[in-house]
């Protein structure tokens, strides 16, 4: 996980842009779910990253990051299935009841997941106990990571490279 942190701004940029590629290339053979589990993993993988790596020491916390992702990557199954359905043109979709459902236990996974990433963020970078007005930039920034990873990478870079030196660890 720590290869994410690691990667320049611009580096993480092109492999979103290479795995959204590569997932319309092959949302329609065979290998699509393989294919959505490296866009949504690629994607997905960066935020959870932050809070795993930067957390490395809480164990609680990591636990805790843990079950919102597997929420989170469970409750992205039957979209990923509808999209599948959809780039086929294929009339066999989910019931929208089912997608409402996963789409509300989704987003409150995810918002779970960057607000223990933005959090862990920031408390590093200064060092004291936040309040959620003193990390928003942070978690904004992370749910908007699209555009927003030109801004919070070099800082990450930074952050992990003055963690390191610290102590003297390198892994």
């Amino acid at each position: 996980m720590n290869i994410f942190l690691k990667l320049k701004h611009w580096q993480i940029f092109l492999i979103w842009i290479g795995a959204s590629i590569q997932m319309q290339m092959f949302m329609k053979t065979d290998f699509w779910f393989i294919s959505f589990g490296i866009y949504v993993g690629l994607i997905f993988g960066w935020i959870y990253s932050i809070g795993k790596v930067l957390n490395k020491d809480n164990s609680e916390l990591i636990k805790k990051l843990n079950i919102w992702s597997i929420i989170y990557l469970i409750a992205m199954i039957p979209f990923a299935i509808n999209f599948h359905s959809m780039m086929n043109q294929s009339y066999e979709r989910i019931s929208p009841l089912i997608l409402v459902a996963c789409g509300i236990v989704g987003i409150v996974a995810m918002i779970n997941v960057v607000l223990i990433s933005s959090k862990t963020l920031k408390e590093t970078d200064t060092s004291e106990k936040l309040t959620f007005a003193k990390y928003a930039l942070e978690f904004f920034l992370i749910l908007y990571m699209v555009i927003e990873v030109w801004i919070l990478q070099p800082k990450l870079n930074k952050l992990l490279n003055r963690t390191e030196s610290t102590t003297g660890n390198n892994t």
